[in-house]
């Protein structure tokens, strides 16, 4: 088989795009395929340029502070000129805009990632300095629901795939927080939403649905946002019982937030793709609650791993989280099928296989 050589170009931030993001670790992964050589383009500030050197692969550093950057694309095209590489692998919406430019009357296959649906319809021409850029071979999409999305965009309809990102169930072996500080009652199910609390992340669904409720002592941890935010106590204090529902702001432990809770729940209402926060739960053995937007259908197999509900509708939101509330059994039981199926599914080798897949094919 012919040696493949990838120039993947991603800008990071700190501290989000950090070595257990999957886009990254995926890169690693092909870096240590036999006959895979992987170039990195980022900027020198991201928490990625170390982890990349210790993998071995060499990092170029470039600012990559502007979707439309001429000296950004120049670094770029002078790479893809002196590297003659076979692939170029466009991590985010920074990366896309540059890299597409750059690319334009090279012989290099350009493939775009996509994380999740809307946002970049046909009609807009905004659409077309991303993932609907003429010079863009291929967008490899995070679920099937973002490849269904972005193949309606397309012009053509063989410019998408699917390949979910993997995960590594060693980077989820630290111990589950002690919630002690939140002095919850012996009797109370904890129910954690971990999030960002954009209005599309459903956080006025969720606390609809607390009006719902069958169980009584049910709380609710907020993971992510700002506790201050008037919008976020505005909307705890139109819940049922605003005592049960605890804002906890942005924590560096919110995947083992997700693991001291009883499950989790995530109503998103638009502009998924597969959430992380729902496959740290999963590796935690912890079962799921979640809107039928993006690909959450296809992280939770409803009725086994977790339950799945429609968007925007708080009574069948509460039922399921109800139902969950009043079965420990049910909900053990779903946990750690949800833990076996990230396995089966979504494990970060698989991810590396189906990435490569899609490189060969392109490159051939």
């Amino acid at each position: 088989m012919t040696a493949l050589k990838v120039l993947a170009v991603c800008r990071g931030t700190v501290p989000a795009f950090n070595v257990y993001r999957p886009e990254v670790a995926q890169l690693a992964g092909l870096h240590a395929t036999d006959g895979v050589e992987v170039t990195v383009i980022t900027n020198a500030d991201s928490v990625c340029v170390p982890y990349f050197a210790e993998q071995g692969i060499r990092v170029i550093t470039d600012p990559m502070d502007k979707k439309f950057s001429l000296r950004s694309i120049r670094c770029i095209r002078n790479e893809l000129r002196a590297g003659n590489y076979d692939v170029m692998y466009l991590i985010n919406n920074t990366a896309i805009c540059n890299g597409a430019f750059a690319a334009i009357g090279m012989p290099v296959k350009v493939v775009a990632y996509r994380g999740q649906t809307d946002n970049t319809p046909r009609w807009s021409p905004i659409s077309y300095l991303s993932v609907l850029h003429p010079r863009i071979d291929m967008v490899v999409c995070v679920a099937n629901a973002v490849e269904k999305y972005v193949r309606a965009q397309q012009w053509s309809d063989n410019k998408a795939v699917t390949v979910y990102k993997g995960h590594d169930l060693a980077w989820y072996r630290q111990p589950a927080t002690d919630l002690s500080f939140l002095n919850l009652p012996d009797d109370a199910i904890t129910v954690s939403l971990v999030a960002d609390l954009r209005p599309r992340k459903g956080l006025d669904v969720l606390i609809a649905a607390t009006h719902y409720f069958t169980v009584p002592n049910i709380h609710i941890l907020l993971v992510g946002g700002r506790p201050e935010d008037p919008q976020v106590q505005q909307h705890i204090a139109a819940a049922a019982h605003p005592e049960q529902v605890h804002a906890l702001g942005y924590r560096t432990d919110a995947p083992e937030i997700s693991a001291a809770s009883d499950f989790v729940v995530l109503p998103p209402t638009r502009r998924e793709g597969l959430a992380r926060a729902i496959l740290e739960a999963m590796a935690y053995s912890r079962a799921a609650v979640v809107t039928d937007t993006g690909g959450n259908a296809e992280l939770v197999a409803d009725g086994e791993t977790g339950l799945v509900v429609p968007v925007r509708d708080p009574e069948a939101l509460g039922a399921a989280i109800s139902k969950l509330a009043a079965d420990k059994e049910l909900r053990d039981r779903m946990g750690l099928a949800a833990r076996q199926r990230l396995v089966d599914h979504f494990s970060l080798d698989q991810g590396v296989r189906d990435l490569l897949r899609v490189f060969r094919k392109l490159s051939n």
